[in-house]
């Protein structure tokens, strides 16, 4: 059944579409005409029997009446049972791909939820295939740390702000026709368009990482249009640019805990003796110079996918070899390797740098300053160690933009009482998303239920083997029955993962 049969309608779709919500810039949109049409799938586009689409909506929704539209992409897997109800999802970022990363999650979806839901895909505004794309941007500076020594946060903030924003400010500039219409108030009504454009009468949506701030920002402006609702690593509802920096230092050092209590305590002793070291020294493997940065970024960054655990450990292990002892115990080629496939992971999960910085900054308004982020690095160095003060750089994403190119996103207090009450699952040693965001979060909501996971895993429903998350997330997708409260679930170890200690 294609999209547009599905609807009983020709080849292109028109629906009056009122998008209102209570937490408006300025005055409620007036009833406006969007747009479905299917469009012709890619030759590789998976799964086998998805169906394409662009929605156009308005490309401002302050004003959609101006006659400036962008498009949408979409895609959608119908359900294999009876006509399905509307599942969809973000995967994160902000700046990632739904589309993209689609055809994975879909595979991971067990087979009575693909029996009953119509599986959507969709890259939100400004994300891949879907406009106003940003266009002339040269690359975003890379940050220059000293190798080795002390480090000045002061000025190396200082000199990486002017030149982050000076890049942010070319790009924004260079893109008055898009950077100005990205921001997830934006997004809520592109996503409202699409249910009544695909004529479901309420979502189900899995909000994975930046995916929550949508769901929460959805939540709060139509209430009535979700069916079930799942947060998954989510944000700090009531976050700030300054708060995701400040908070960052103690997440990872969490995470670190977490980890060292799965794959054996000694781990953390052990990177923290590495990282130490390093403050003095650079390590050569197979002729690759690694310094403090490096291994840290690689170490923390992986620690949000538990199957990469064993590699995780055996790049520790190999470093301290190579640091405190006079007979390796580990080979370099097996290190190496382990390092190698850390190093792919980190880069693919890598967002689109200006896409990330504007939508986040057209949802957050605050503006930390250089000295601000410099006092945040001083800080985390003198209490967890040199690198982990490069952690609080996120003050910076929105050096050079303006506070108020776009509406931000809302922070009532009151709890958000929607008709079926969310499952908002977290990882208490998460370094992306720290458990405590989670638990904000589910505070937000009334009556939510929380399902917490002893790892470090950052998004954990389906990524993971634990039958303790998955089972109960699975049943209340189908059903909408909520899981007990405050669920704890312990490590199940993933595949090859490694024994508990």
């Amino acid at each position: 059944m294609g999209i547009t049969r599905a609807l009983g309608i020709g080849a292109a779709l028109l629906l009056a579409v009122s998008i209102a919500g209570p937490y408006a810039a300025s005055a409620e949109p007036a009833p406006t005409t969007t747009a479905l049409k299917p469009v012709d799938c890619p030759a590789d586009a998976k799964p086998s029997r998805v169906e394409c689409a662009e929605l156009t909506v308005p490309l401002d929704w302050r004003t959609p009446n101006d006659g400036r539209t962008t498009t949408i992409a979409v895609r959608v897997v119908r359900a294999s049972g009876s006509r399905g109800l509307g599942f969809t999802f973000n995967p994160g970022g902000p700046g990632s791909s739904g589309i993209d990363a689609g055809p994975d999650i879909y595979k991971l979806l067990p087979s009575r939820i693909r029996e009953r839901f119509d599986f959507v895909m969709w890259d939100p505004r400004g994300v891949r295939l879907s406009g106003p794309r940003l266009r002339d941007c040269e690359a975003a500076p890379r940050l220059d740390l000293p190798e080795t020594g002390p480090v000045d946060w002061s000025v190396v903030w200082t000199a990486y702000a002017e030149q982050l924003g000076a890049a942010n400010r070319a790009c924004f500039d260079a893109n008055p026709h898009a950077a100005p219409y990205l921001g997830t108030w934006q997004v809520v009504r592109d996503l409202e368009a699409l249910r009544k454009a695909l004529g479901y009468d309420k979502w189900t949506y899995w909000g994975m990482s930046y995916g929550t701030r949508i769901a929460y920002t959805y939540a709060m402006t139509f209430p009535g249009s979700l069916r079930a609702l799942v947060a998954d690593g989510s944000l700090w509802a009531q976050e700030s640019i300054f708060r995701i920096a400040a908070q960052q230092p103690a997440a990872w050092i969490t995470g670190q805990q977490v980890y060292a209590a799965i794959m054996g305590r000694g781990q953390s002793r052990k990177l923290t003796q590495v990282l130490t070291a390093l403050d003095d020294t650079v390590v050569s493997l197979d002729g690759v110079p690694y310094n403090r940065w490096t291994v840290a970024a690689i170490v923390y960054g992986s620690l949000g996918s538990q199957d990469l655990y064993p590699r995780v450990r055996a790049m520790i292990d190999g470093f301290h070899d190579q640091l405190f002892s006079t007979t390796a115990r580990h080979s370099h080629s097996s290190v190496a390797r382990a390092i190698k496939t850390l190093e792919r992971k980190s880069r693919a999960d890598a967002a689109p740098s200006f896409a990330n910085a504007f939508i986040h900054c057209a949802d957050l308004h605050d503006r930390p300053s250089p000295q601000a982020a410099a006092q945040l690095a001083a800080t985390a160095a003198s209490t967890y160690g040199t690198t982990l003060g490069f952690t609080t750089g996120m003050a910076l994403t929105c050096m050079g933009l303006p506070t108020d190119y776009a509406p931000s996103v809302p922070r009532g207090l009151a709890a958000i009482d929607l008709p079926t009450p969310p499952v908002v699952v977290m990882s208490t040693g998460d370094v992306r998303t720290p458990w405590i965001w989670g638990r904000t979060m589910a505070n937000q909501y009334a009556r939510s239920r929380t399902i917490s996971y002893e790892s470090t895993q950052h998004v954990t429903y389906l990524k993971t083997p634990s039958e303790c998350v998955n089972k109960p997330v699975t049943e209340y997708l189908l059903t909408k029955r909520l899981p007990p409260a405050r669920t704890w679930c312990p490590f199940t170890a993933s595949p090859a993962a490694g024994p508990r200690a």
